[in-house]
Order: C-alpha cells, then sequence, then structure tokens
C-alpha cells in the first residue's frame, strides 16, 4: 500500500513538472513576438517617403531685378536658379481624342484638337536664391545679377548642394535635381514694368504681390 501511494505521488510530481517545464517554455517565445511586433509598428510609424523635386513658377509682372518663385521643392537642400529660355518650340502632346455621346439618334463621336505645349531650353543663369533647407518653400524671391531689359520667358530650375558648403557654384558643383533624367524645370512670362515697386505673380484669376 505505502510503495502504490509513494508511486502516485512521484507520477503527480512528473506531472506537475513537465507543466512548469511547459510553461516556462512558451513565456520567452511569447516575450520575442511581442517585442517583434512593437518594433514592426514602430517601423512602420516612422518611415517616411520624401517628397520629389519640382518647381512652380507663375507668369508675373516684375520691376526687372527680382522674379518670384510660387514653390520649390529640395528634398535635400539646394537652389533655386532662374535661367534663361531659349529654343522656343510647340509640341502637340496628342493627336486627338475620341469622345463618344449617347443621344436619342444613336452615338455621336466627337475629335478634340491635340493638346499643345511650349517647350523651352535653359540658358545662361540670371540668378538665384539664397540656400534652402530641405523642404517645401514658398513664395521665393530670387534677386536677379542683372535687370531685366525687356519682358520675356524665363525658366526656373531647383539645383542641389552637391558639396555641402551652402553656396551655388554651377557648373563646378551643384548639379539640377532631375526627374527620368532631364532637369526638373517650369517657365513663366514675366512681364518688365520700370516703374513697378513689386513683383506680381498671376495664377487663373488670383493674384499674388511680393513688395521689392
Amino acid at each position: 500500500m505505502t510503495r502504490k501511494i509513494t508511486l502516485v505521488a512521484v507520477v503527480a510530481m512528473l506531472a506537475m513538472g513537465t507543466s512548469a517545464a511547459l510553461a516556462l517554455g512558451a513565456s520567452p517565445q511569447a516575450t520575442t513576438d511581442v517585442a517583434a511586433e512593437q518594433e514592426t509598428t514602430t517601423a512602420m510609424q516612422t518611415t517616411t517617403v520624401a517628397e520629389p523635386a519640382n518647381v512652380t513658377f507663375e507668369n508675373q509682372t516684375s520691376n526687372g531685378t527680382v522674379v518670384v518663385v510660387e514653390e520649390v521643392v529640395v528634398p535635400e537642400g539646394g537652389f533655386v536658379v532662374i535661367h534663361e529660355a531659349e529654343g522656343a518650340a510647340q509640341t502637340t502632346t496628342e493627336i486627338g481624342t475620341e469622345t463618344e455621346v449617347e443621344t436619342e439618334m444613336g452615338t455621336e463621336t466627337t475629335v478634340a484638337a491635340g493638346a499643345e505645349t511650349q517647350r523651352y531650353t535653359a540658358g545662361a543663369v540670371l540668378g538665384n536664391s539664397t540656400y534652402l533647407e530641405p523642404g517645401v518653400h514658398e513664395n521665393v524671391t530670387v534677386e536677379l545679377d542683372e535687370p531685366l531689359e525687356e519682358s520675356q520667358v524665363l525658366i526656373a530650375m531647383p539645383h542641389q548642394d552637391t558639396n555641402d558648403n551652402q553656396q551655388y557654384e554651377f557648373p563646378e558643383a551643384d548639379d539640377p535635381y532631375t526627374m527620368d533624367g532631364q532637369a526638373v524645370t517650369d517657365w513663366a512670362n514675366v512681364t518688365v514694368e520700370e516703374d513697378a515697386g513689386e513683383t506680381t505673380t498671376v495664377e487663373g484669376d488670383e493674384t499674388t504681390t511680393e513688395e521689392t
């Protein structure tokens, strides 16, 4: 009788030890899974996508000494540079667009004329902004190296600060930002008025005035 009681006690102790071992063995794995999940969540929260380089240059009236660039994006910092525009040419982006309209008489098809746009080549540099920190900048005033003598088309082009000295030194350094192998640019008609004391940019029906 005593031997049976002893045997039962041993079996019970072994069963308790096995359960405890299983419980202790599961705990580190559970802790590891929680930590991995927290790291993944943190990584997802801190990951950001930088906005690509871009520039918006609107038609404007100027006294000839400065122009205003409405918006420029320099992901790694840099400058916005004003160039002469050369080689104006009209290009057709679409041969035509067909639109079908259902009527009581059947379906009518109309063909819209292709959209024509002008393209310019960047010429000599006329002026550049001061150093711009990485990010988006609005209403950037650029003082020209020499006053404009007549109204003309100008090109705005964001440039990098490749040697990190915050000084514009193209062509020795500070190459332009590019997209698909082409420099990022925008052009605008700048109307020069000798008596103008401010620069006005025009966008649709809205105007923005910058004192100079």
